[in-house]
C-alpha cells in the first residue's frame, strides 16, 4: 500500500487529483491524504477550543463530500482510505517531521497555482510539498470557473 499526499482547497477540482494519483500507481492500494494548511489561531482560549476536524467540517460542501464519495466507489479496488489533515507549522522542518509520521513519499500535485483559500487561517500546501515530498507527480487541474484573486496580489497585478 502507498501513501499518497494530494494537497486540497475543498473544491471539486481538487479531486481530480486522486484520479491522477490512481492512473500513475496502477494496481496498487492506495491510502489518501488530502492536506490543507491551516493557520493555529493566537489567543489561548481558541487555541484550547481548536478542533482540527470541526475545521475540516466546516470546508466541506455536500458537493465535495458526493464527489469523494463517488470516487470511492468507482475506484473501491484501489482506495484503502482517503482522510483529511491539516497542516499547521511554520517551515519545512515541521513540515518534514509532519510527512514522516504519515509515512508519505509520494504527492500529486496541481501545476502552477490552483488551489485557493477563501481567507487568512488557510494556505496552500503545495510550495512544501514540492520541497519535502521525494516522488512528485505535477498535473494540470481543469477549474470550472477562475480561481477568484486577492485584490492587492502581486498576481493581479500582472493581469491588468
Amino acid at each position: 500500500m502507498r501513501n499518497i499526499l494530494i494537497p486540497t482547497d475543498f473544491t471539486i477540482e481538487s479531486l481530480q487529483l486522486i484520479e491522477y494519483a490512481l492512473l500513475n500507481f496502477p494496481n496498487t492500494k492506495l491510502n489518501i491524504v488530502l492536506i490543507a494548511g491551516f493557520r493555529l489561531p493566537d489567543t489561548r482560549w481558541a487555541v484550547f477550543h481548536f478542533s482540527e476536524s470541526k475545521q475540516i467540517r466546516m470546508q466541506l460542501s455536500e458537493e465535495f463530500i458526493e464527489a469523494k464519495h463517488l470516487i470511492i466507489r468507482e475506484h473501491k479496488e484501489a482506495i484503502e482510505n482517503i482522510t483529511f489533515q491539516l497542516f499547521s507549522g511554520v517551515n519545512s522542518f515541521a513540515f518534514q517531521n509532519f510527512l514522516e509520521q504519515l509515512h508519505v513519499d509520494d504527492a500529486v500535485i496541481p501545476k502552477g497555482n490552483t488551489l485557493y483559500c477563501p481567507n487568512r487561517k488557510w494556505f496552500d500546501t503545495t510550495r512544501l510539498i514540492k520541497k519535502n515530498v521525494k516522488n512528485i507527480i505535477e498535473v494540470r487541474v481543469e477549474l470550472k470557473e477562475e480561481v477568484p484573486q486577492k485584490k492587492y496580489s502581486l498576481i493581479s497585478l500582472f493581469n491588468l
